[in-house]
């Protein structure tokens, strides 16, 4: 089979490497190969991804708006985020999407925020895969990019990164960097 013979010629992309990724090679293989995540993609693209934006008036502060992003990742699971962004900056100047931190998953950079960053904090659910990991990164990223009016490659990934989270951020980035994302009209970015 194809796939079976170009996951153990996968070659990574400047900026991802195998010795970047935890766990078992020929599982790390796997996961730099273009038909495993292009497979995934499509999946990701059919299921529409019910977008809820919530205010968060108790976690504003002057000058910045906070809202929670609802989300439904591919299998129907929940995914949060908070996003946060100066009322004063451009929008769309410069967005970030990272993990939550596990110790405060509702917390905020708020010094980059008063910058004018726009900091979206994306809760890893528990107990997910990291294929499953990595597309939610990307249904965050998907979300992130139509609110602030920003294509994808703008948008810088990771910070603060918890250990459950790093390997969805930098492998979600090389999907990103490979230009593997579809677009709505089916056509690579």
């Amino acid at each position: 089979m194809k796939f079976e013979q170009s996951a153990f010629d996968a070659k990574p992309a400047p900026g991802c490497t195998l010795d970047m990724l935890e766990g078992d090679l020929s599982l790390r293989q796997y996961l730099l190969d273009s038909d495993f995540w292009l497979q995934r993609l499509d999946q990701l693209a059919l299921v529409p991804r019910r977008l809820v934006i919530c205010p968060r008036q108790e976690l504003c502060r002057a000058g910045i708006e906070v809202l929670e992003l609802r989300l439904q990742a591919h299998d129907g699971t929940p995914i949060r985020a908070l996003l946060g962004r100066s009322s004063f900056a451009r929008k769309g100047s410069r967005t970030r999407l990272r993990p939550a931190e596990a110790a405060d998953p509702d917390g905020l950079d708020w010094l980059s925020l008063e910058q004018g960053t726009t900091d979206v904090a994306l809760s890893c659910p528990a107990g997910r895969r990291l294929e499953d990991r990595v597309l939610d990164v990307l249904r965050g990223m998907e979300a992130v990019c139509g609110l602030e009016s920003v294509p994808a490659v703008a948008v810088e990934l990771g910070w603060g990164r918890p250990a459950e989270c790093e390997d969805a951020f930098t492998l979600a980035a090389m999907i990103r960097d490979r230009g593997w994302l579809p677009t709505p009209n089916g056509h690579q970015r």
